[in-house]
């Protein structure tokens, strides 16, 4: 019996060791492709000896045996940032200092199958089965498995390891994360807002973003993004606005136009004015969607290349301190590495600021594939080393301004960003900051320098802009003060400006349709002709309103031949109604007398109705008559007074009786 029973559990236990066993790591089978390594988790701050533990994804199940080692190799310390830089892009492989190998047969996994390994790291004397890092700085760390009999390496992965002593003291570095919430426009063309689920979730990740990490950040919200949630319908919509707006409330966020916009862009069509107008309607809408959070109107976070005609177009606006994200950095010189402060040059008196955050990080970052943790701990790890460079080069701390970019309509990015801010914040020797606000620099700060811009911007659109910021400005003050439209064209408008509209004609045309249709809906309904009863009367103008909104327009009358009383006037047409206007004209002459009238815009002089004439009938009996009965009084005056005399004359010649 006993040996009946031995044999079952000889049976179980095979049945369960095979799956994992069955396979050795080099007989691959092609309906499951080529074995993957991803780091779920891992430590990246080493402060003291630890047991570290390793959360690793492999699609691996059939193709490691029970014999195959899962091995960590402790790479020599990154001597500087260009040779970490090598390093991660695969150009070079450092020397192994240390390595630690386990049976795959000894590998747990938790309940997703991810394989969990714990690794004892020792920052003192090496000690038995384990890796040492007895000194300051980052590390790379090869993670492989490796088939038992063959010694191939089936598949692995590279990431880093921050060795920091707690007891050394660190300068510290001023450090920002700068948040960019940004997007396709979510206004269509004809007025209406769709909002997408992608929008959805880049706010959902800004917000646990901001409710976890409480350190100071730089943040840049797209002004479009926001009024679109904040007018939307949705309950759902309408709490993730409430929600990030009161976490917005203790922070600031860095002005910007309501939709991303090309400074370089309107420098090349000479408007720089309308840049200033776009500048003014972005912190407006944020100053009123979003009451009691501090707007950083002179900085300018640049998402495109900057040239000298940019960098005045930016200084008419009043911004004196720039952020220059990644992609804005190509034409740029410097005198000195780029995570120094800088100052602008050819920018007149005005000392404009130049920051530079991830200079440089973005080309290892997008070379990783997504949804892997090494993509943050290769941005933490080139930024420590950029640090250590910068101060061994006896950098002022102070002068140093360190950033990376959290772009949170890219979940990849904005996740990998997030997890390597969180491992710098935990490192020591940077202090968080807010690089919205102005800073200061001087003639003898490092001079950067934008070279000419090589981009073909189409300035065939210019005179359509102009002449639509002059329609807009005229027919938007024929609305009420309360009145929607005053935002959604204004909206429009910038959509129609912006570098992130796939087709910005289109509402162009779109809104300047609605504003005729706007201007049409009033008309004049005065008839052609009207008389005068007297030299002075009142002529009666009608203006018909066919909208469904209130709207106030300038009236203008002229006659050569007719005095008028205030005959410029700012009428308010109430809705699908008639408004009548009367107006007291004095004249001379009688017959025929013409009268012009023109319906305007209140501003602008845009014309609402187009110049018509009427003509004014003057009845001149009626002054004939006024002069027959004076001349009658008169005479009849004439003839009293000479009958009193005649009668006194007599009573005087009288003869006694």
């Amino acid at each position: 019996m006993r040996l009946m029973r031995l044999f079952a559990v000889g049976l179980i236990a095979l049945g369960i060791a095979t799956p994992a066993t069955h396979v050795h790591a080099g007989a691959h089978t092609a309906e499951l492709g080529p074995p993957e390594l991803k780091i779920v988790s891992q430590p990246f701050n080493v402060f003291t000896t630890v047991n570290a533990r390793f959360v690793l994804s492999a699609n691996l199940d059939t193709f490691v045996a029970a014999d195959d080692r899962l091995e960590f190799l402790l790479h020599r310390r990154v001597a500087s940032r260009d040779s970490f830089r090598s390093i991660a892009d695969g150009d070079i492989i450092p020397a192994i200092t240390d390595s630690v190998g386990f049976r795959m047969s000894r590998i747990n996994r938790d309940y997703a199958g991810h394989l969990i390994a714990i690794v004892p790291i020792n920052t003192t004397d090496k000690q038995g089965a384990s890796l040492s890092i007895p000194f300051d700085g980052v590390y790379p760390l090869t993670i492989r498995i490796v088939d038992s009999q063959t010694g191939d390496v089936v598949t692995s992965v590279l990431t880093f390891l921050n060795r920091r002593d707690t007891k050394t003291e660190i300068p510290i570095i001023p450090f920002s994360t700068v948040a960019s919430l940004a997007g396709p426009p979510l206004l269509a063309a004809d007025g209406s807002s769709i909002i997408t689920d992608n929008a959805r979730d880049a706010v959902t990740r800004l917000i646990n973003f901001l409710t976890t990490f409480r350190s100071a950040v730089t943040i840049s919200i797209q002004p479009e993004i926001i009024a679109a949630f904040a007018n939307s319908s949705e309950p759902a919509d309408a709490e993730l606005f409430i929600k990030l707006r009161e976490l917005l409330r203790d922070r600031t966020v860095v002005n910007t136009t309501y939709a991303p916009c090309n400074p370089s862009l309107f420098a090349a069509m000479n408007l720089s004015s309308e840049f200033v107008s776009q500048l003014k309607f972005g912190e407006r809408t944020l100053n009123r969607l979003l009451p009691g959070v501090t707007i950083q109107r002179h900085t300018w976070i640049a998402a495109d290349n900057i040239d000298e005609p940019a960098m005045s177009v930016l200084k008419a606006a009043g911004i004196t301190s720039v952020i220059l994200l990644p992609s804005a950095q190509t034409l740029v010189k410097s005198e000195r590495s780029l995570s120094l402060l800088g100052r602008a040059t050819k920018t007149g008196n005005e000392l404009i600021s130049v920051v530079s955050p991830l200079s440089g990080v973005t080309q290892i970052k997008h070379a990783q594939p997504a949804g892997s943790e090494r993509l943050a701990y290769k941005i933490a790890g080139e930024l420590l080393v950029e640090r250590d460079d910068l101060l061994s080069q006896e950098s002022v701390p102070s002068e140093i301004k360190m950033g990376v970019v959290a772009s949170f309509n890219d979940p990849s990015d904005s996740d990998a960003v997030v997890t390597a801010t969180r491992a710098l914040a935990q490192s020591g020797g940077f202090s968080m900051n807010d690089f919205g606000g102005t800073i200061v620099v001087n003639p003898i700060t490092p001079a950067v320098a934008f070279a000419k811009n090589s981009t073909s911007f189409d300035t065939s659109r210019t005179s359509s802009i102009r002449a639509t910021r002059r329609e807009i400005d005229a027919t938007q003050s024929m609305l009420g003060p309360d009145d929607v439209r005053r935002e959604t064209w204004p909206s429009l408008f910038s959509l129609g400006t912006s570098t992130i509209t796939a087709t910005p004609g289109t509402y162009i045309t779109s809104l300047r349709a609605t504003m005729r249709a706007t201007r049409d809906a009033v008309t004049v309904t005065t008839p052609k002709s009207v008389t005068l009863s007297s030299r002075t009367g009142a002529i009666r103008i009608q203006v018909r309103n066919d909208s469904d909104q209130d709207l106030t327009v300038r009236v203008r009358l002229t006659s050569a031949k007719l005095t008028l009383s205030n005959p410029n006037r700012i009428v308010v047409l109430t809705k699908g109604g008639t408004t009548e206007l009367n107006v007291t004209a004095t004249t001379r002459a009688s017959g025929e007398i013409p009268i012009s009238i023109w319906v305007s815009t209140p501003e602008g002089n845009q014309s609402v109705v187009d110049p018509i004439t009427i003509s004014a009938n003057v009845n001149a009996i009626a002054g004939y008559g006024q002069l027959i009965s004076v001349s009658l009084l008169l005479v009849l005056f004439a003839w009293w007074w000479s009958n009193r005399r005649s009668a006194r004359r007599e009573r005087l010649n009288a003869t006694t009786v």
